[in-house]
């Protein structure tokens, strides 16, 4: 009998870590296309989230050193 409470447990645990992973992410991009900043760097701690965890970055151009 413990084993499928803990499993039940286990599964549940699983689930709302997923949901919030969503809301924060699906937070993020509402913030982001709202104030239009995905082309610049994150505005906030939220946002910054939410790009880590989709993939999403701005990639600066490399810098030339003139010899």
């Amino acid at each position: 009998m413990a084993i499928p409470i803990a499993l039940a447990a286990i599964s549940l645990l699983a689930g709302a870590v997923s949901a919030g992973l969503v809301v924060v992410v699906s937070v993020a991009v509402r913030k982001e296309d709202s104030n239009f900043t995905l082309s610049s760097q994150a505005t906030g701690n939220l946002t910054r989230m939410g790009r880590r965890l989709t993939g999403v970055h701005v990639a600066r151009p490399a810098l030339r050193h003139s010899s």
